[in-house]
């Protein structure tokens, strides 16, 4: 790919002309680069955009220019060549189709949804080459359900970044209560598909850091009330936690023991930033985390069932050993 857009637009004009009769001088193609772009363009830039339109492999053009040395001008060797014809190879055709796969799974996404004709039109091109070469779909992806509360990522985005106090109802799962709320909001944070506002609760008596989930917003509107500093590093406010659960607990060390088999996949996908590997053998992957222990940590434990044991912290290992216990009473009733 080009180093930058302006150098794209360059190699299009140029194509643009040398496709063209009259074929150009050297002066009459920086006349008309320059004329398009609305500014002087200069001799050396042009011979060595038609140097790398030629021979850059990068840009993979290898362009057939051809200098008349009798009319000094440039042209086309191949009539039929252009830029625009160049044919799209497998790997990035499979880039592509991987990339709109990715998107389509954030398609309600205000910012992606803006371009959803864009993507359309993209998508329909990928899949009527892959159509011509023969191949069917190689990559698919989990379709999501449709992401409740989403709508309100843009207007919270807003408010975050003009320092503006929202004001929600809220309900709780499980609770028949609708409560109102005033916040500062600081930043939003995306957990297993589950959109989260954190800030400053100013509705509360003690101005606590709290979180909201955007499926339980009921209504959200931005006041005119503003605010200043945000009470919380927001750079690093979860860089020792998993999911979106902060609580007012500090960061310990836990030691987890996986099964060879299970610490395979945490060794491909570490559970989080903070892990170390501590030991690696043909009967245990030991691994250390720094996190707070919080509900997300402990499901995510759990989700493994016996292929890890938790070392440290004692207290974390008695907790996850009752749960399994209640699981074990609920199959033998």
């Amino acid at each position: 790919m080009p180093q930058n857009r302006d150098a794209y637009t360059r190699y299009k004009l140029i194509d643009m002309r040398l496709r063209k009769r009259p074929y150009p001088r050297l002066e009459e193609l920086m006349k008309f680069v320059s004329a398009n772009l609305d500014r002087q363009v200069s001799k050396r830039t042009m011979q060595l955009d038609l140097q790398e339109m030629r021979y850059n492999q990068s840009l993979n053009f290898n362009a057939p220019i051809a200098f008349s040395k009798k009319e000094h001008t440039y042209r086309y060797t191949d009539e039929n060549y252009s830029i625009h014809n160049l044919p799209v190879s497998a790997d990035e055709l499979h880039g592509l189709d991987f990339a709109i796969s990715i998107l389509d799974q954030f398609k309600h996404l205000p910012a992606i949804k803006e371009f959803e004709e864009a993507i359309h039109k993209i998508a329909s091109t990928v899949k009527l080459n892959k159509e011509a070469r023969g191949e069917s779909d190689h990559i698919q992806l989990d379709k999501p359900f449709i992401i409740k509360g989403i709508e309100f990522v843009e207007p919270i985005l807003k408010a975050i970044s003009e320092r503006k106090v929202l004001k929600f109802s809220y309900q709780r799962h499980g609770s028949d209560t609708v409560s109102q709320n005033l916040l500062e909001p600081y930043l939003i944070r995306e957990s297993k598909n589950f959109w989260y506002v954190i800030g400053n609760g100013i509705s509360k008596k003690d101005h606590k850091i709290l979180t909201f989930a955007l499926d339980r917003i009921l209504d959200l509107q931005l006041t005119n009330q503003t605010f200043s500093d945000d009470k919380i590093d927001r750079k690093n406010f979860y860089k020792n936690v998993l999911g979106v659960t902060v609580g007012g607990g500090a960061p310990e060390k836990v030691l987890l023991s996986f099964s060879p088999q299970q610490g395979n996949y945490i060794k491909t996908i570490p559970l989080h930033l903070s892990q170390t590997i501590i030991k690696d053998t043909k009967t245990e992957l030991r691994i250390s985390l720094e996190l707070v222990i919080n509900t997300e940590l402990k499901m995510q434990l759990l989700s493994y069932g016996d292929k890890v044991k938790v070392l440290k912290p004692q207290k974390l290992a008695e907790e996850l050993k009752e749960s399994a216990t209640r699981i074990v009473r609920l199959y033998e009733e």
